[in-house]
């Protein structure tokens, strides 16, 4: 553990710390010509050109991608230990690290992934103040945070984390994939706020009951709910007179709860906040004042 819309996404943007001239060697001048240092999504695919979401649109290269430079992203943007991450990649994705995460397809053999069809690299942005418009209409209730993915639900999520522990909340993150905080040698290379405690690659189900046992948490935030036992430990959590925040995949409500076992996971809720994607305005669903 360490301690530690309208325009939604072009507000505070950083530089997301990749040299993309030198994982694509082959398309630097472009690259640098491109700043990729602004996207927030890069896609390689041998036979393709380099392709980004960037703030003003989509951007596409020039330089048709080999299968070898593909390969050799990959590797690059594993450390060079590809290899070492087959059983994480045989999921379809590898955290990496300052809470970025590196999406694989390809072709699966016996001994893991034998060839890379395409790579999406979702970059992780810390984006203080994103979430201040609705955080008074979200504090001291749970709140779910919905959307497709790549709208902002994480950034969104991490922001009103920090925006509570601003306001004198003691907070708890259950960063399972190390996507809200990002930690690294003891301390959050994101900004989660001044009062936060963090516990990272444990499943929610049980760094949940870990939090609350060994840090007295007020608050406790999570992202992408919906495993075995989530909501068992979040209504512990609700039990405890902790208030919970949590992020779910969905185009909206209704979708997310159609999801087989989300129903009763919804219900937890007293808030949702609906994300339909990057800059549009987020939209607060007030679900009920009280906890049943």
């Amino acid at each position: 553990m360490c301690r530690c819309m309208g325009s939604f996404f072009m507000r505070g943007i950083i530089s997301c710390g990749m040299d993309w001239q030198l994982i694509v060697p082959a398309a630097a001048e472009e690259l640098r010509q491109a700043d990729l240092g602004r996207a927030w999504e890069v896609r390689l695919r041998p036979g393709q050109p380099v392709t980004a979401r960037m703030p003003e649109g989509l951007w596409r290269g020039r330089h048709i991608l080999t299968p070898d430079e593909v390969f050799r992203a990959a590797q690059a943007l594993c450390g060079h230990g590809l290899a070492a991450h087959q059983r994480a990649l045989s999921q379809g994705f590898l955290p990496l690290p300052g809470g970025h995460r590196l999406g694989v397809c390809g072709v699966m053999g016996a001994d893991g992934l034998r060839e890379i069809t395409s790579l999406c690299v979702r970059v992780c942005r810390d984006m203080p103040g994103v979430g201040a418009d609705v955080f008074p209409q979200l504090r001291g209730y749970h709140t779910l945070i919905v959307g497709p993915p790549g709208s902002g639900k994480t950034t969104l999520l991490r922001d009103i984390v920090r925006l509570y522990g601003l306001s004198g909340y003691q907070e708890g993150v259950a960063d399972e994939r190390g996507e809200i905080a990002a930690c690294r040698e003891g301390r959050p290379l994101l900004n989660v706020g001044p009062l936060c405690d963090v516990v990272t690659g444990l499943r929610k189900s049980a760094a949940i009951p870990l939090l609350i046992r060994a840090m007295a948490p007020q608050v406790i935030a999570t992202d992408e709910i919906g495993g075995p036992g989530d909501a068992a430990a979040l209504a512990e959590a609700l039990r405890c007179g902790v208030t919970i925040l949590a992020t779910a995949h969905g185009t909206g409500l209704p979708d997310v709860r159609n999801r087989r076992g989300m129903d009763a996971l919804v219900d937890l809720f007293q808030r949702c906040v609906v994300l339909t994607g990057p800059g549009e305005t987020p939209r607060v669903i007030q679900l009920k004042e009280e906890n049943a």
